[in-house]
């Protein structure tokens, strides 16, 4: 794999992991949450 593919691929990985971390990090307390009550 050449460099600029490798760049490519992880300012891609990047900006779809900055799109997710908000809903990761609600569904992260979510589920968190549900854990405490649920024991």
């Amino acid at each position: 794999m050449s460099k600029e593919l490798k760049k490519y691929k992880f300012k891609r990985l990047v900006a779809r992991a900055n799109q997710t971390d908000r809903f990761a990090l609600y569904l992260g307390i979510r589920v968190d949450l549900m854990l405490k009550w649920g024991s």
